[in-house]
């Protein structure tokens, strides 16, 4: 990350939780609630596939959500939170967890939002849902109660001397689609584009202030996940005005406190990887190659070496899902090709490693890994 040269290219990925889950054999309800078991689980994995470093994708649990469960069923196909406004928090056994809302539910018109309570029109379980995947109105990085990092704490307490561990913010634009919903908050962009900009700049405060609090606690990268930012959503022209000046706050704010800041996109991100430099941030992650996404490594290693560093771009369901042994040795073998003309790489699956991954892929990937000199 500090692109210089290492005597051996480092190897990390991120989990999807389906595959954390599976290969700990917890409990998903625990899973869920509890930050010091997601901690143990982290450092697991870790040690199952022998990565260099771990991402806490949030930095802790949620306190207080039991006072909203009226009951609970361990035993249901999908283990389920019944919360006691009607809504439900279904936790599956091989993926996330998911929020279903009561029938009453409805989204907030953009025209009506109180930019000092962005989450004011909110039922408390579904404000709770969100505070689970980091969105936390607060843009004060010492105004956070302890617990919201109590897994992040416990990762860097095992960890921090001999591995890497990255902290994560979501994205403004990703709160931003949380608050209004997915087609509204699209379609606001296109008809409310002033608004959007003024909610964006709040949601930015509360990335910038999660971001740096977590690199004060120890955390030697931010991820910002921007998963909604290619180009199957947003054209260049909208990733100017809606993403990039929002995601450079926090890639500034994290770079000064002396931490390495990179941005996740997911999908098509080829006719916008100037515009992600652009952000300032030190470095990219995902660079899905197709079919998955449109970004061929050689081509991206020309464009950013030097620049910033990359962090992929393995494909997470032709080479590690569905990939036999030779798929694997020549997919991570063209990679490493690739990537031994630049100063900053780190092996990685492009996007999330699926939940029914075979766990030999991945240790054969490291293997592969370890093996190459650059």
């Amino acid at each position: 990350m500090c692109m210089e040269r290492p005597e051996r290219f480092p190897v990390m990925c991120q989990m999807a939780n389906g595959h954390t889950i599976i290969n700990t054999g917890v409990d998903p309800i625990d899973y869920f609630l509890d930050g010091a078991l997601w901690a143990d689980c982290l450092i697991r994995m870790r040690s199952l596939y022998d990565f260099d470093g771990v991402l806490c994708h949030k930095p802790g649990r949620v306190h207080g959500l039991m006072a909203q469960v009226e009951r609970m069923d361990r035993d249901a196909e999908s283990p389920t939170l019944y919360l006691q406004d009607g809504a439900r928090i279904e936790c599956t056994r091989d993926d996330d967890a998911y929020y279903k809302a009561t029938d009453e539910f409805t989204w907030p018109d953009i025209e009506e939002l109180d930019l000092d309570n962005l989450l004011s029109w909110a039922p408390e379980s579904y404000k709770a849902f969100q505070a689970s995947k980091a969105t936390l109105p607060i843009d004060d990085p010492d105004s956070f109660e302890e617990h919201v990092f109590d897994t992040l704490d416990l990762v860097i307490a095992a960890l921090g001397d001999d591995y890497s561990v990255h902290g994560e913010v979501r994205a403004p634009f990703d709160h931003f689609l949380n608050i209004l919903g997915m087609e509204n908050g699209l379609m606001y962009l296109l008809t409310h584009a002033e608004k959007c900009a003024e909610v964006l700049d709040v949601t930015a405060g509360w990335s910038v202030a999660l971001a740096v609090a977590q690199v004060r606690r120890g955390a030697e990268a931010i991820k910002i996940s921007s998963p909604f930012a290619g180009n199957a959503f947003l054209s260049r022209e909208m990733y100017c005005d809606f993403i990039q000046p929002y995601e450079a706050r926090i890639a500034a704010a994290v770079k000064a406190e002396g931490a390495a800041v990179y941005t996740h996109t997911c999908g098509a991100i080829g006719d916008r990887l100037d515009l992600l430099c652009g952000a300032g941030v030190t470095g990219i992650e995902c660079l899905d190659p197709p079919p998955l996404g449109d970004v061929d490594i050689n081509e991206a290693v020309e464009k950013l070496r030097d620049k910033i560093f990359i962090k992929g771009n393995v494909d997470p369901v032709n080479t590690l899902l569905r990939g036999d042994s030779g798929k694997i040795e020549d997919d991570i073998g063209k990679i490493l090709a690739a990537a031994e003309k630049m100063k900053g790489f780190i092996l990685s699956s492009a996007c999330s490693v699926a939940p029914p991954t075979p766990p030999d892929n991945l240790k054969r990937m490291v293997e592969l890994c370890r093996k190459f000199k650059p």
